[in-house]
């Protein structure tokens, strides 16, 4: 395994590199990178921005919002927070397969104290019942990666002024609100570890993923970014991180809204109908997707407004690729009644 820890503190930057990582570079064994940010937002690929964030209050505290290229909810960071991720060779098999590539994260707090810490439902990281680890994965061209966030020490009053998390979705919880369901992991650490920085707390897990005992010895597994590398990572900056067209999107106008929390996640329909046929369709969701939804967005307009017609149109599409785990009878009820 080979290891990248980046030296942006710009969750837009971190990103680009990570997709850059994917898409542009191949390695001979899995890629692990670690990368810490100044306060941000990362709304899921499918996500509604608007829907997800207080607008107002990110851009009066200066904080950056962007989309990541994976399904899934909603995440504040700040320099707090440790992100982390595994790029692989893709395995139809393992997309969804969260355990796979958190489980080395567990032991190794495990190994620091937190010794509560474990795998719930889909994608979360759990200690004493609170969340502090939500994960992602997407897929492309035979290759895979699988991020997620660990909480060390976030301010969680910042979670919960500027996520605006639907009530469907915190009921499904069986909590009250953002911060009520969220934790850092610091307090659960052993007391020798208490006092660690989010650079000295990735270190650690660096040393525990290596089986190492200083970073000298893993140094020679470390990839440096080249010049070639950060000119390509600008203009992916440029064109889709940083790009508000890619960020905020433009949302239709709509006639019928429909929503269901599914066991994979939330999926949101927003469907404008003329003369009994979808005119428009933007869906949206915290769900993960090894598809573009876009895709089955197009193939639906111009179908008939009703189940029938629906599943006729989608009659040779596999809707478990757009939305992981659901059933094509559950969304085609989900469109329409």
């Amino acid at each position: 395994m080979y290891f990248v820890i980046m030296p942006s503190q710009d969750i837009r930057r971190n990103l680009a590199t990570e997709q850059y990582l994917l898409n542009q570079q191949t390695f001979d064994e899995p890629l692990v990178l670690f990368y810490i940010q100044k306060p941000c937002v990362i709304v899921g690929r499918n996500q509604n921005v608007r829907a997800e964030v207080d607008l107002n209050y990110a851009k009066d505290h200066q904080i950056t919002i962007t989309r990541r290229l994976s399904g899934g909810g909603a995440v504040y960071d700040d320099l707090g927070n440790l992100s982390f991720s595994f790029v692989v060779n893709a395995d139809h098999e393992s997309f969804g397969d969260f355990k796979l590539f958190t489980q080395p994260i567990i032991e190794a707090l495990h190994e620091m104290g937190a010794t509560g810490a474990e795998i719930s439902g889909r994608n979360d990281l759990l200690i004493d019942g609170k969340k502090f680890s939500g994960n992602a994965m997407y897929t492309k061209n035979k290759k895979m990666y699988s991020h997620g966030t660990l909480m060390l020490d976030v301010d969680l009053d910042e979670v919960s002024r500027v996520l605006t998390v639907s009530e469907k979705k915190l009921a499904s919880k069986g909590t009250k609100s953002v911060k009520s369901r969220v934790t850092n992991l610091k307090p659960y650490l052993a007391k020798e570890y208490q006092a660690m920085s989010t650079e000295g707390f990735r270190d650690r897990l660096l040393l525990h993923l290596f089986n190492a005992k200083t970073m000298e010895e893993i140094k020679k597994k470390e990839y440096q970014l080249t010049q070639e590398d950060e000119l390509a990572i600008d203009q992916l900056v440029l064109e889709i991180y940083g790009n508000e067209a890619w960020v905020f999107g433009e949302e239709p106008k709509y006639t019928i809204k429909r929503e269901e929390k599914f066991k994979a996640g939330l999926i949101e329909a927003n469907i404008s109908v003329e003369k009994g046929r979808i005119s428009s369709i933007a869906i949206y969701g915290d769900y993960f997707s090894q598809k573009e939804t876009e895709e089955i967005a197009d193939l639906l307009i111009g179908c008939q407004y009703d189940q029938e017609a629906i599943k006729q149109r989608l009659a040779e599409i596999t809707v478990g690729d757009y939305f992981n785990n659901v059933s094509k009878a559950e969304f085609i009820q989900l469109l329409v009644d």
